[in-house]
């Protein structure tokens, strides 16, 4: 095996612990290898398998996380306008 390629295929159990720097490090890896051409044929192909369930799951992670991020933005649109207008309530009863 070259520095350019990554280490052995991951279990889907290694996979899921992996963290997302990780498996795009390790999915930047198998690229550099492809294109340098280093490998044979069996070994290309095994490195392009490999690739394609890095990119799923490093895929499935961002809609995860943008999922996350969209209903984060959501509850905190909703408490940073309630919060100025109950502010703004009750400084004009005061008046």
């Amino acid at each position: 095996m070259t520095q350019a390629e990554p280490q052995e295929a991951l279990s889907d159990k290694q996979l899921a612990e992996l963290p997302f720097d990780e498996v795009v490090a390790r999915l930047q890896r198998i690229v550099q290898a492809l294109e340098a051409g280093d490998v044979g044929l069996e070994q290309s192909i095994a490195l392009y398998r490999e690739g394609l369930r890095l990119h799923a799951a490093s895929e499935e992670r961002l809609k995860a996380a943008e999922l996350t991020i969209t209903e984060l933005g959501r509850r905190g649109a909703g408490s940073v306008a309630e919060e100025p207008g109950d502010a703004g309530d009750a400084g004009d009863a005061g008046l």
